[in-house]
């Protein structure tokens, strides 16, 4: 028997709303003392409204954070996956349709910029020389 049960879609609904209201704090890139001290109140608080939610059946608690860490991971492999299928080439599969969880990407904004594009294919080279040189 496992030590904990698979979330339902309604348990990470709640999970994410709540996410929400502390996106400001656990999604700060800063380590410093008083940065992880927020993020460690913040995270408690997370997991006491989680818990305090009536149609929550199993209680969690650090489970949350490795939720958080799995949900922006399989984010990152769907967003790879697609702009894979956007810049390959030749006769393949048509693109699959993606599933960009709209929750998460209100929350983890940066997770849904692409890389700036520094050279195109249709580039000429004056321009691309002007990135570089120009002062």
């Amino acid at each position: 028997m496992s030590k904990s049960k698979h979330y339902s879609a309604v348990e990470k609904k709640i999970f994410l709303e709540i996410l929400k209201d502390f996106k400001h704090v656990i999604e700060v890139k800063k380590s410093d003392s008083s940065t992880l001290r927020d993020k460690e109140v913040a995270w408690s608080e997370i997991c006491k409204r989680y818990n305090d939610c009536t149609v929550i059946l199993q209680e969690r608690t650090v489970q949350l954070k490795k939720l958080w860490a799995n949900l922006k991971q399989s984010q990152r492999e769907v967003l790879t996956k697609e702009k894979q299928a956007r810049l390959s080439t030749g006769d393949g599969p048509p693109l699959a349709e993606i599933n960009i969880d709209p929750d998460i990407a209100l929350i983890t904004p940066h997770l849904m910029e692409t890389t700036p594009v520094l050279f195109s294919s249709n580039m000429t080279e004056n321009e691309i020389n002007g990135k570089y040189f120009s002062i």
